[in-house]
């Protein structure tokens, strides 16, 4: 049955004010800037994707799969809706852009925040960490079964997204799954294993003192192959 054209999403004649949500943290941590840039094709990347899990990761590793899937070509101070527009290595409707990455690593004490690309970097986690990662763990191991690897947790401010758009919710959707997609192919093409886990996430997200707006929108468990 066809959706009601009035549900489908379609610019604001007048786009709705917007101001930025801070990600409250204690810190920043930063990740190393020796990015790996693997030379394979791209149809070999395609042939080579497979849901699977892994080992540990290291740092050099998670910060390469962090820098290239969020990784800023563009930025323009005002796009058509008056909001920040940007180019980004993965789409988004709009240029808007309204997606964040949460860290959770397992089984080790490696930080735990939300990446910040533009200094490349892990806001250190505001609330506590020990309660995000038994939460985390609990949850991975359910829906994969990993005992290792971190967990790139897709945070959306959908504000951002609803202050351009009528009925933005397929969008913010949208580009979930298009992030989701671009951090399994970036781990594939690092010789990662990743796995799209079926999990919204906002209850991950609260526990790391993520409130409204924020909201969980799927992540990606990355591991090393073993």
């Amino acid at each position: 049955m066809a959706m009601p054209i009035d549900d489908e999403p379609c610019p604001r004649d007048l786009p709705l004010e917007w101001r930025p949500t801070a990600v409250p943290h204690t810190g920043a941590y930063a990740l190393p800037r020796d990015i790996l840039t693997p030379s394979i094709p791209f149809i070999d990347v395609l042939r080579d994707r497979v849901s699977t899990i892994g080992g540990p990761v290291a740092e050099v590793e998670l910060a390469s799969v962090l820098w290239h899937s969020m990784l800023l070509r563009e930025r323009r101070s005002a796009g058509r809706f008056g909001i920040g527009w940007e180019s980004r290595n993965t789409p988004s409707a709009g240029g808007l852009h309204p997606l964040r990455l949460l860290i959770i690593p397992i089984g080790n004490g490696d930080p735990i925040g939300v990446y910040e690309p533009e200094r490349h970097a892990i806001l250190l986690c505001s609330a506590d960490e020990r309660t995000v990662r038994r939460a985390n763990e609990a949850s991975v191991s359910e829906l994969t079964g990993a005992k290792a690897g971190t967990t790139v947790q897709i945070v959306a401010d959908p504000t951002r997204t609803g202050a351009g758009y009528e009925n933005s919710e397929s969008l913010l959707v949208r580009d979930a799954g298009a992030l989701s997609a671009t951090i399994c192919l970036v781990a594939t093409a690092l010789g990662l294993t990743s796995c799209a886990m079926g999990r919204t996430g906002t209850e991950i997200c609260r526990r790391a003192g993520l409130w409204e707006p924020f909201i969980g929108l799927g992540a990606v468990h990355v591991g090393s192959r073993i």
